[in-house]
């Protein structure tokens, strides 16, 4: 399986390269462009990648003012779980608006009042980023805040899914694919998941795409 992974990298790369090249451009996404990253991700958890395309799109237009019914109609019976994943993403609007509110006040020279998340995120290390957004979203645990984060153009978070924990099992980095059950376990696979990519030379933020496509035969988000 190795070489054929190998082998899908190397066919694969440009294209890979290309949809990283996407992510990175968010780097300076709006307080709503945020909020709509967050969307895509709240919907494709525990679902797929296609799911949070369609959510995300159906929620546009009444995404940043709606209202939980609002949010709650466009979605009815057309995405899986639509009731709880509305709710969690209704509280991550006004959760955002809040702290928009608080880093806007503890600085203010701010060049861009529309870009306040991303810039409090620039400013945060690695492990605090993801914290930050682990800590004060629901919905978000270790992996979908990677997911997120990756997204939003910052390199070097794993998102550790069933493909990924089902690649290293058949690789044998890990012994079993059991999901990581809280943030050390996360971060100890997320080590091993470095390490590989590092043995064979494959960057670790095209090494997520890598094996997602190679599962799925799709390059996504």
């Amino acid at each position: 399986m190795l070489e054929n992974l190998i082998r899908h990298h190397k066919k694969n790369k440009k294209q890979i390269q290309s949809r990283l090249k996407e992510f990175k451009e968010n780097k300076t996404a709006t307080n709503s462009e945020f909020l709509g990253e967050m969307a895509f991700c709240v919907f494709a958890a525990n679902s797929s990648a296609k799911m949070g395309l369609k959510a995300a799109e159906l929620l546009k237009d009444v995404l940043d003012m709606g209202t939980l019914d609002d949010y709650k109609r466009v979605v009815y019976k057309k995405v899986r779980f639509y009731n709880k994943r509305t709710e969690y993403l209704h509280y991550n609007k006004e959760k955002l608006n809040e702290l928009l509110t608080e880093i806007n006040a503890k600085n203010k020279k701010l060049k861009n009042d529309k870009e306040i998340i991303m810039n409090h995120l620039h400013e945060l290390n690695h492990h605090e980023r993801r914290l930050f957004i682990k800590e004060n979203f629901k919905g978000f645990g270790m992996k979908e805040s990677s997911h997120l984060l990756r997204n939003l153009g910052y390199e070097g978070y794993c998102i550790i899914d069933k493909h990924v924990l089902n690649t290293l099992k058949e690789l044998n980095v890990l012994k079993n694919n059991i999901p990581p059950k809280n943030e050390k376990e996360y971060i100890a696979i997320e080590k091993k998941l470095i390490a590989f990519a590092k043995e064979h030379n494959i960057n670790i933020d095209e090494l997520d795409l890598v094996i997602w496509s190679y599962k799925t035969g799709e390059i996504l988000k």
